[in-house]
């Protein structure tokens, strides 16, 4: 992602806003039953060590009063080896419990919470496995790779009374949320349009590329584990994963599930979704690389809104959405718009519809576990955005238009954009 400004590992430090959750108690986490449990440190696992879990230390090392890390766990043993030590550094002993298979991180009674920082062809499994041995969860965005899985997630997050936050940490950085309640509350007149512009891909891979030997260090058939099996290369492992469809759907996914959750956090369609979708991509011809190097689709919603999501070469991330007085631009270190004056008006109180507001995307979550409140980026919220990101990678491939129906999650009339909500899983992978 060092395409942006200011980068997601520093945007994860640094995010901090003011904030309110209320909710009703359900069942409390193994480590806090039956006792005073805002007073009781949160057990933590984190699976997967790579870039992405990198932001995370920071913050919940940093906290010993109130939270502990128990345990780590990466099908490569330098990195999971690599977390242990900065977990046993921070807390100045050699305590941290480090794992190959998220399954018996996952078994431990004394761990309440796990983050799942791993490939996105992974967050499904991992999140279920570990809300059915009672864990609550904070998935790292995308919350799937496919729509089936999403609400396979949804409804395990339900089934089990787990709390489970989807890491899309726009949710809890104020000036998100100052232009989203504003869009809510008309505050740019009728709405025309929603701009969201991702970066282009960072990462390449031409027709040269072959297979490797399997480094001593790597568990290659775990790392792969529901993917189809491909012999391993360097050049698409870690990091690169996005880039390849059978784990990741590249930059739709890696910075449109944060863009476009902001689109459909606006529109108040948290619990829905758009009715149409069209869009065309450009591909690489690699073999190994598969996903969109040009990103060009278009969602639109019951109301007449359209949202569009396009890559943009300069700039960032960044979503604007325009309207009969103008426009806003919104990304993650600054803000602007066509007349200062909607600036102003923006933080203006007392607004008729107010959204709920994060001081911190992970101080949220622990809240909620302690509280049994849903957070900020609920599952099913962030379902709902994974799935536009879908529905555009979806059209882009098939080059069509297509009906969308959000309350049966199904598209209409079109069977083999149907096939494409989910996929086949490398034997013994399973959602059942």
């Amino acid at each position: 992602m060092n395409s942006s400004p200011l980068s997601r590992r520093d945007f994860l430090r640094h995010s901090a806003l003011a904030t309110a959750v209320a909710a009703a108690p359900l069942i409390l986490p193994s480590g806090l039953r039956g006792q005073n449990a805002p007073s009781k440190k949160i057990t933590v696992g984190i699976i997967g060590c790579g870039n992405i879990a990198d932001g995370h230390y920071g913050p919940l090392l940093g906290s010993p009063e109130s939270l502990k890390v128990l345990a780590v766990c990466d099908v490569d043993r330098d990195r999971v080896n690599a977390a242990a030590v900065r977990v046993n550094t921070a807390y100045e002993n050699t305590d941290c419990k480090t794992y190959g298979d998220f399954r018996e991180l996952n078994r431990r009674p004394d761990i309440d919470a796990v983050f799942i920082c791993t490939p996105d062809h992974w967050h499904a499994l991992i999140a279920i496995d570990a809300m059915r041995n009672g864990k609550d969860v904070y998935i790292e965005k995308p919350l799937t790779l496919t729509i089936a899985e999403g609400r396979a997630v949804v409804e395990a997050a339900r089934k089990y009374g787990r709390v489970a936050q989807h890491g899309t940490q726009h949710r809890s950085m104020k000036r998100f949320h100052d232009v989203a309640e504003f869009v809510r509350n008309n505050g740019l007149g009728k709405l025309d349009r929603i701009d969201c512009w991702i970066p282009p891909n960072n990462r390449f891979c031409d027709a040269t590329w072959k297979p490797e030997a399997v480094p001593a260090n790597l568990d290659w058939d775990l790392w792969l584990g529901p993917a189809p099996w491909r012999p391993y290369s360097s050049i698409g492992c870690h990091y690169n994963f996005r880039f390849i469809a059978e784990s990741a759907y590249g930059q739709v996914t890696n910075w449109g599930a944060h863009y476009l959750d902001i689109g459909q956090w606006a529109l108040g369609m948290d619990d829905s979704g758009p009715v149409s979708v069209e869009g065309k991509g450009e591909f690489p011809s690699s073999g190994l690389f598969t996903n969109a190097t040009n990103v060009n689709f278009t969602v639109r919603y019951a109301n007449g809104v359209p949202m569009h999501c396009r890559t943009r070469y300069e700039g960032g991330g960044t979503v604007r959405f325009v309207g009969e007085r103008g426009w806003l631009d919104i990304a993650r270190d600054k803000m602007s718009a066509s007349d200062p004056n909607l600036l102003r008006e923006m933080q203006a109180p007392n607004k008729p519809i107010q959204l709920e507001l994060s001081k911190n995307h992970q101080d949220n979550f622990f809240d909620c576990v302690r509280s049994r409140a849903r957070p900020i980026a609920d599952v099913e919220l962030g379902h709902r955005t994974t799935t536009v990101c879908n529905l555009g990678q979806i059209a882009m491939v098939l080059g069509r238009k297509l009906q969308w129906d959000a309350a049966k999650e199904e598209f209409v009339g079109d069977d083999a954009a149907n096939r494409l909500r989910t996929r086949a899983m490398r034997s013994p992978w399973s959602l059942a």
